[in-house]
């Protein structure tokens, strides 16, 4: 996966979705609120809170819900 973002802090309002594609290793921070991660080919869905982080296991599909206003950092592997 590519990331190319000047700023890779977002804001996501509750139940905003973003969904990442072949994002092996790029990390999920939540600096406040808390979303729902789930991946394509995990049975386990992971819950992030604040000053969490979750790396991203597998390439596929990985979709970031947020559960309550939430700022994201998404930060690639490299």
């Amino acid at each position: 996966m590519v990331l190319s973002m000047k700023a890779p802090l977002l804001d996501l309002g509750e139940g905003d979705v973003l969904t990442l594609l072949d994002a092996q290793g790029v990390r999920i921070a939540t600096r406040c609120g808390t979303v729902w991660v789930t991946q394509e080919g995990d049975r386990n869905d992971h819950i992030v809170g604040p000053g969490e982080t979750l790396v991203v296991a597998r390439d596929g599909r990985t979709v970031v819900q947020a559960l309550q206003a939430s700022r994201v950092d998404i930060r690639d592997a490299a």
